[in-house]
């Protein structure tokens, strides 16, 4: 880009990507990883909507199922995504452009050649913005004018992907055509070739031309396997934004059964650890009949342990939507239904809090399910801890089921989804608000202070309907004094404050310690 003291004269446009506003107390927010189109590989991008998707990350495809599970996440009202590209063995397509003829002994432009434009090389690389086959027999036309609409030399390109818009760039500046293109174009990139020298001054050239269409090839891409998505699973957890975690495609990774299951296993047991965090899943598509989903159910409860189960949630069964490219043969494909239920629990969540059940509750973007249960059967399924999705005559596909994986008989307390969230909610909360006091020298003062900032976010709570009782005392209690801070705990520089909160249905109380140490740590547990 110019700066603006060689420009001339003159009103320009300039647009810049506005500065994202995070927000660590949201729990509407869904993380998703999986294959896309294009993108970013290996990277944790937030997205808001679905056009903003596909600026990001192209269309559809014809076998991921991740494109689609955002489309119905944010066709559900999900306002916020973000989303990690799996993707291995990637190359990037590429075309090398000869922007002027060289003397093939001097090296020196040839009189034939756009010297005037002042360009900085006189060949260049041009690479797909992001690695994969999707761009291959991606086209692009150059043109240039010696004098443009400023009097000075532009570059016209024309970029015409296989399959989504054409890009059209306009006045582009020679002199700084790589970093001009990594601005405005999102299919795209341009890399001066090394040991090609710079477009001299001494002698101007045609005052125009337009170069022959160059035609992109070479990228290359390999399903995602277990590194991938373990990559992807420590990028999710690392969000402090990321409030739901999803694994759409999670079912065709290049991967064993029990290498899938070790991902899912991991997404759990560091959300567990997080304690701020929910993971949404489905059975394999294999999966349908009753007794089939309660043996699955009944081997991720083996492997998460009784702790780690609550911070899952299974909803089945898939969901059929329409295909792009399925034509009149085949019009819906089947996918995990996990996007479009994480779209139902955000949109819920900002309506009406994060305290309340997503049952009961409309699916959008979805035709049809793939089985149909009779109620002895649906039943059945909810005791197996799996949500039901059905499709009811008149009111379309509803979601019937807000439970975690939790057993009822042991852990009754960690059993719906409406208190994990809220419990996560307070995390979140409770952590901004103790933060700051981890620096202060432990003794009543610093516990009187815990105890305020925690107060006031579980006032927020009551008032808001999220817990119990006819008095904030039935709802909640916040101790932290001598009764839980011995001397021999103040010497050791940690502070205990113990919350106890009663989520609105069932009045059951559910505990958590704060630990704050002198080395600036702050964890939260629930015993």
């Amino acid at each position: 880009m110019q700066s603006p003291l060689t420009q001339p004269p003159g009103v320009r446009l300039q647009f810049a990507r506005p500065a994202e506003d995070t927000n660590t107390l949201r729990t509407d927010i869904a993380a998703f990883a999986g294959p896309t189109e294009r993108g970013p590989q290996g990277e944790l991008v937030r997205v808001a909507g679905w056009v903003e998707y596909l600026a990001r990350f192209g269309e559809p495809t014809e076998r991921e199922s991740t494109p689609l599970a955002l489309r119905g996440y944010f066709e559900n009202e999900g306002e916020i995504a973000y989303v990690v590209r799996t993707v291995s063995a990637a190359a990037p397509a590429w075309a090398g452009w000869i922007v002027g003829e060289l003397d093939a002994t001097t090296h020196a432009w040839l009189p034939s050649a756009p010297a005037g434009g002042g360009f900085a090389s006189a060949r260049y690389r041009i690479e797909a913005s992001s690695p994969g086959a999707w761009a291959n027999g991606l086209e692009v036309v150059v043109s240039y004018r010696r004098f443009g609409v400023r009097a000075t030399p532009e570059v016209d390109m024309v970029i015409r992907p296989r399959r989504g818009a054409t890009e059209v760039l306009s006045g582009l500046s020679p002199a700084t055509l790589a970093d001009d293109v990594a601005q405005r174009s999102a299919l795209i990139r341009l890399r001066p070739e090394p040991g090609w020298v710079a477009a001299p001054a001494a002698h101007v050239g045609p005052l125009s031309k337009t170069w022959p269409t160059l035609r992109l090839g070479g990228g290359s891409e390999q399903p995602p396997g277990r590194p991938e998505y373990q990559a992807a699973v420590e990028l999710m957890l690392s969000e402090p934004e990321a409030a739901m975690l999803a694994f759409p495609d999670i079912e065709s990774m290049a991967a064993s059964p029990g290498d899938r299951d070790a991902v899912l296993a991991a997404a759990v047991i560091g959300a567990e650890s997080r304690m701020d965090r929910q993971v949404i899943a489905c059975p394999p598509p294999q999966v349908h009949r009753t007794e089939e989903v309660a043996g699955w159910v009944a081997a991720q409860r083996d492997i998460l342990g009784e702790r780690g189960v609550r911070t899952l949630s299974v909803y089945h069964p898939r969901v059929d939507v329409d295909d792009p490219f399925g034509g009149v043969i085949a019009p819906l494909r089947r996918i995990s239904a996990v996007g479009h239920v994480a779209g139902v629990v955000s949109r819920l969540d900002r309506e009406r809090g994060a305290h309340h059940t997503p049952a009961n509750a409309p699916l959008h973007g979805a035709v049809d399910v793939a089985d149909h249960f009779s109620n002895l059967e649906q039943a059945l399924l909810t005791e197996t801890g799996a949500n039901v999705l059905r499709c009811q005559a008149g009111r379309g596909l509803l979601v019937w089921g807000g439970r975690t994986l939790s057993d009822p008989e042991r852990e009754p307390e960690n059993l719906y989804l409406a208190h994990r969230r809220l419990v996560h909610r307070l995390v979140r909360a409770i952590r901004r608000a103790a933060e700051p006091l981890v620096f202060e020298n432990n003794g009543p003062e610093v516990w009187l202070a815990l105890v305020r900032a925690v107060t006031t976010v579980l006032m927020q709570a009551y008032r808001a309907g999220a817990l119990k009782g006819e008095r904030p005392s039935q709802g909640f209690s916040v101790v932290c004094d001598e009764s839980n801070n011995p001397p021999a705990s103040v010497d050791g520089g940690f502070v205990i404050c113990e919350i106890q909160i009663a989520p609105a249905t069932p009045m059951e109380f559910i505990t958590l310690l704060i630990s704050l140490s002198s080395d600036g740590r702050l964890e939260m547990v629930e015993p």
